[in-house]
């Protein structure tokens, strides 16, 4: 598979590690399963944004509080869920979620890079910081940051082009 762009179907087989969302104790989590993106994603308009990792620095001081910032505006722009990816295990998502008190409209994954790698979207394990739009499993928006910026996948940016 070569990057994702405009037009594409969003692929078959994807899957992330999840744990459902239990209690609001970041101490404590669930059960890590499979989240079939590919499948969650045919009847559903979703923000796939990907970031190095979880509890970093940029991600968790701008990247995802942007986005939780603009839930409303996003929401009134069709849009179903927020997905995160991170090269992160599913507790640490699980915690990561807990941590920013996400619920449903949000849902924070792990990533073993697979994806990432796939659409050649990574430096070395870790997943690129980029955002890919799903409109009922085509993509309508894909793009791709160079190191730190926002510019491209953040959620102002993301509102744009929607």
């Amino acid at each position: 598979m070569s990057a994702l762009k405009v037009g594409d179907s969003f692929p078959d087989g994807v899957k992330f590690a999840y744990i459902q969302p239990s209690g609001d104790d970041i101490n404590t989590c669930g059960i890590p399963g499979p989240f079939d993106a590919s499948a969650e994603f045919k009847n559903k308009k979703v923000v796939l944004v990907s970031v190095p990792g979880a509890f970093t620095p940029t991600c968790s001081a701008s990247h995802l509080p942007g986005y939780i910032a603009n839930r409303d505006a996003l929401k009134a722009k069709g849009v179903d869920q927020v997905v995160l990816i991170a090269y992160n295990d599913a507790f640490v998502m699980s915690a990561w979620a807990k941590a920013h008190n996400l619920k449903d409209d949000f849902i924070l994954l792990a990533s073993d890079d697979k994806f990432s790698k796939s659409i050649g979207w990574n430096t070395g394990d870790r997943n690129d910081r980029y955002a890919i739009v799903i409109d009922h499993g085509k993509i309508i928006y894909a793009a791709r940051e160079e190191g730190k910026s926002l510019e491209k996948s953040g959620a102002e940016a993301v509102l744009a082009a929607l």
